[in-house]
């Protein structure tokens, strides 16, 4: 499985910039850094977030979205390290989600318009 990481800009050179993996608040791990090319991702600038990918940055991120994708690939990395009960599952998954947790269950917006529109059926 390919996975997209968030990394911070340090450093831009030409279409190649020095970025860094933040770990986790709390974790042992160290900083990761990576040259990252940014050609699909234009006036990337020191201080963003970007999406990496195979060595590509694919997006720009704001902070929150970064922190966020972090959280969530950070629980998916610690329930895949070690079993843990039903409870502390719940806790990790509940941290690393919390965004969709949280938030009311939604439709794409081709099926909530079709919803309101009063359809039931396809």
């Amino acid at each position: 499985m390919c996975l997209g990481i968030p990394m911070k800009v340090l450093r831009c050179e030409g279409s190649f910039a020095l970025c860094v993996a933040e770990p986790p608040p709390g974790q042992q791990q160290s900083a990761r850094q990576e040259q990252v090319d940014t050609i699909l991702v234009p006036h990337v600038q020191e201080g963003d977030y970007v999406l990496v990918f195979m060595g590509m940055a694919r997006a720009r991120m704001e902070p929150d979205e970064a922190r966020k994708l972090q959280d969530a690939l950070q629980a998916l990395a610690t329930l895949a390290a070690a079993p843990v009960d039903a409870g502390a599952a719940q806790q990790i998954v509940t941290h690393g989600f919390a965004d969709l947790c949280n938030a009311p269950p939604r439709l794409p917006s081709h099926l909530q318009a079709a919803f309101d529109a009063g359809l039931t059926e396809a």
